[in-house]
């Protein structure tokens, strides 16, 4: 609650799970019982992102140091809502996103777009590279990871969009 308080991390962020188990530092429980659906889910996104995030405009800083680990890689939330999600993507050294079958696809596209460092990119069993000035799109449930054996983090935006998203 501090870090976001400073604006040190966004509630979003705080409230990023690769899968429903994880803990993350900002989460909501609900009363035992209570089953949500998923316009109560995104309801939520829209609080957590209009009540924490303050000023006019929203600003949401972002850069290495606004992640939390997610997915085997560095993110921060731009923005959710139904249909469309953004954010911002780093993996350090070592890191290896979407390693875990369960990340592995979406059933929604998604567009990557580098804008430093390269990485490794493996798209439905295809090994190449992704650099800097480019972009990405994976397809709806095709599956994808990115690994980076440089030094240099690599570091890009995320945008995902359609049904499911």
């Amino acid at each position: 609650m501090e870090k976001i308080d400073k604006g040190e991390l966004n509630a979003l962020t705080a409230s990023a799970k690769a899968f429903s188990t994880d803990v993350t530092p900002f989460d909501v429980d609900t009363m035992t019982g209570f089953q949500p659906n998923t316009d109560f889910v995104d309801d939520m996104f829209s609080v957590y992102f209009h009540f924490w995030t303050r000023g006019i405009p929203e600003r949401i800083p972002f850069g290495l140091d606004y992640t939390r680990f997610t997915h085997g890689a560095q993110a921060s939330i731009f923005y959710y809502q139904k249909g469309f999600r953004s954010g911002y993507f780093a993996l350090k050294k070592g890191q290896h996103a979407n390693e875990d079958e369960r990340s592995k696809s979406n059933p929604f596209p998604s567009l990557f777009i580098a804008i430093k460092g390269e990485a490794i990119i493996i798209i439905d069993g295809l090994t190449t590279t992704m650099k800097a000035g480019e972009a990405i799109l994976v397809p709806a449930n095709s599956t994808h990871e990115f690994l980076n054996e440089n030094d240099i983090p690599f570091e890009g935006f995320l945008f995902m969009f359609g049904e499911g998203a």
